[in-house]
């Protein structure tokens, strides 16, 4: 494949809001990250939530917040491209769940928001988009006043060579962990948990899952996963109360979340690293 012709995440994404067909894959690690989030809003009694930046991965871009809007939490979405934004506003007002949403030019790292605005900033995958990533770090440091909840993804993973992950996309040095910590450590934040997660038993590669599955023999699986909607499966239905088992029939493949350390640094599909102040 040419380089003109490679399908990348940055160019694909309006596809998601014609249609809001996610796959198996993207759905399950939403699911994977509510789990997350209830463990934080516990641990830090978080009632307001800034999800910046929002764009990392496929599917619908900026509805993992989602989770905390229904939890009663207070939740501003930030976002580097304005078509992209003015899309997310639209899908979060379908859902009838409030945010505030900000643009954010992709040229700037700054956040036009008062210090300790939020009781968490968060993101998942998506520090790579960004250029001034140690700028952004230090503002999301200086935005924020109980916690840091930082997801990347997992360059341990057996199946990381095949993902598409050039450099002129992509920043990779701001998905080290390492590099991360020591950019916000002199801000006074202490890690106090790190870990991999988003481990479902299919691996991690650039294809939709039930086309991954029915290729190695496993289409009773992928079938399993058919709803029978030709819209296909959007965990913006769990939201909408349109599809309310979702989130019991998809953690079914949660199996593996509890397994060693030793397979789950080469196996799950994303690494966090929780911060709070020191």
């Amino acid at each position: 494949m040419t380089k003109n012709a490679t399908i990348t995440i940055s160019n694909c994404w309006e596809d998601y809001f014609r249609k809001h067909d996610e796959g198996l894959g993207t759905t399950y690690e939403r699911f994977i990250l509510h789990n997350y989030f209830s463990r934080l809003k516990d641990r830090y009694d978080i009632h307001t939530v800034l999800e910046a930046p929002s764009f990392g991965m496929t599917g619908v871009s900026g509805i993992n917040s989602l989770w905390w809007a229904a939890q009663g939490a207070k939740v501003t979405i930030v976002d580097q491209d304005l078509p992209r934004l003015e899309a997310i506003e639209k899908v979060w007002r379908e859902a009838s769940l409030a945010a505030e949403f900000l643009y954010q030019p992709p040229t700037s790292a700054e956040l036009p928001l008062a210090d300790g605005s939020f009781d968490m900033a968060w993101n998942f995958a998506a520090l790579w988009h960004v250029k001034d990533g140690e700028k952004y770090l230090s503002e999301l440091s200086r935005v924020t006043r109980k916690v840091l909840f930082v997801c990347v993804p997992n360059k341990q993973n057996v199946c990381w060579v095949l993902r598409p992950h050039n450099s002129e996309e992509y920043e990779l040095k701001h998905i080290n962990t390492d590099w991360i910590l020591s950019c916000l450590a002199p801000r006074g934040w202490r890690l106090v948990e790190t870990g991999f997660f988003d481990v479902p038993p299919w691996p991690d590669i650039a294809m939709k899952k039930e086309n991954m599955l029915k290729m190695v023999g496993l289409g009773r699986l992928a079938k399993s996963m058919d709803s029978g909607d030709s819209k296909g499966l959007c965990i913006l239905d769990y939201f909408s109360g349109q599809s309310p088992a979702m989130g019991k029939d998809i953690l079914k493949y949660g199996f593996m979340e509890q397994s060693p350390n030793w397979l789950k640094k080469r196996w799950a599909h994303h690494r966090f690293l929780v911060l709070e102040k020191a």
